[in-house]
């Protein structure tokens, strides 16, 4: 099986009959209706394939259900597991989007070709994502806009971003 890449996280059940919310990882608004199956994987290294028989929007993500958990206990089961698919299954994204996974490990540069350190974690705040970039103890927070990121080499694991005033200690620049 090739890599598998996570594009949610299950919450808490939902109703008595097995339903699961859903919080999505991907930018893509119809991913998950698009899916038949699905391989979750619970933190205590659990991992099934699931078939997806319905799935439905809800404010923050989806409501699924599953042919395999039929009941509230069972879906609380997977509450936190990550809801992943193959890699190849993947949809293309337009220019100047990527993965999470095709960034992670990405070295940063300043435009003026400063090493600032590596992509060690994203998260999203809503209006764009945040990437963690450590360099032995130091630690910058670069917000993923089109204003600071300048460059994105998914080949070559490197970016180039332009730092506003206040962005890096100044020993990082």
């Amino acid at each position: 099986m090739n890599d598998l890449v996570t594009i949610g996280e299950i919450g808490r059940p939902h109703g008595l009959a097995g339903e699961v919310k859903v919080k999505p990882i991907v930018d893509s608004s119809d991913r998950f209706s698009k899916l038949k199956h699905v391989i979750v994987e619970a933190a205590d290294g659990r991992r099934e394939q699931f078939t997806i028989r319905r799935v439905r929007n809800q404010k923050a993500g989806y409501i699924i259900s599953f042919h395999e958990i039929t009941s509230i206990d069972q879906a609380a089961s997977w509450a936190r597991a990550e809801v992943k698919i193959p890699q190849d299954a993947l949809e293309a994204l337009p220019d100047g989007r990527y993965y999470h996974f095709d960034l992670m490990g990405m070295e940063v540069f300043t435009e003026s070709g400063a090493c600032i350190g590596t992509i060690e974690d994203i998260f999203a705040t809503g209006s764009n994502d945040v990437f963690v970039v450590k360099q032995q103890e130091t630690e910058h927070l670069i917000p993923g806009t089109e204003e600071i990121v300048r460059h994105v080499d998914v080949a070559q694991k490197r970016m180039v971003i332009r730092p506003i005033e206040g962005l890096l200690t100044h020993d990082a620049v």
